[in-house]
């Protein structure tokens, strides 16, 4: 082929590098279907069963700290609570997060009660609520009420959390005075669990 064939072919559009782009743009576009598993479904949390089958696991405690000052009443420290289920007809441990507890309460009063007859006056402070939320205003006086509130809790060991720790300071500064304490653990869906304490 001479120059001039080679031009002729090239302004006819055959030049054969150009006819070998063109055919690898137009080359058909094979669409490829990937199958992808359907999203799991959802699980359905229930309501945590009565009858016995639920039981809290941990609760709340009140300690008293005279060593150092300030001496204080330290309420739910490195207390951690959840709770478990129990199959009705096996008495085996239901699979975890199957249950829900609906909203946790956490109560902390002080005041007068058991043997102490004439409180003195004590004022709240809080270390860690630890996701809790606090429902009203810290309180100070010779009696007082403290609720916190946590939701989403499920069954199952694994699921525990850790209660608001709160601190119960005298008023006055100084040593502990008569008190007494009491703190309550309930939900929507299991029965409260109480203890009280006289401080000091």
């Amino acid at each position: 082929m001479n120059e001039n064939e080679n031009d002729n072919r090239k302004a006819a559009g055959f030049d054969r590098r150009t006819m070998i782009k063109a055919a690898a743009w137009s080359a058909p576009v094979i669409a490829v279907a990937v199958a992808t598993p359907l999203a799991a479904a959802s699980v359905d949390v229930q309501p945590a069963p009565g009858g016995g089958r639920s039981e809290w696991q941990g609760g709340t405690s009140v300690q008293t700290w005279t060593p150092s000052t300030p001496q204080r009443v330290q309420i739910n420290n490195n207390q951690n609570v959840g709770f478990i289920v129990y199959d009705a007809d096996t008495g085996d441990l239901e699979p975890d997060d199957k249950y829900t507890a609906g909203v946790l309460t956490v109560t902390i009063t002080w005041g007068a009660g058991g043997v102490v007859t004439e409180p003195t006056s004590y004022r709240a402070q809080e270390q860690r609520l630890n996701g809790w939320v606090r429902v009203g205003a810290l309180e100070e006086g010779t009696s007082g009420r403290l609720t916190y509130t946590y939701t989403g809790i499920q069954n199952g060991a694994k699921n525990t959390i850790p209660l608001p720790v709160v601190w119960l300071l005298p008023s006055a500064g100084g040593g502990l005075t008569a008190t007494y304490v009491n703190t309550s653990l309930s939900s929507d869906f299991l029965s409260e669990k109480t203890s009280g304490s006289k401080v000091p």
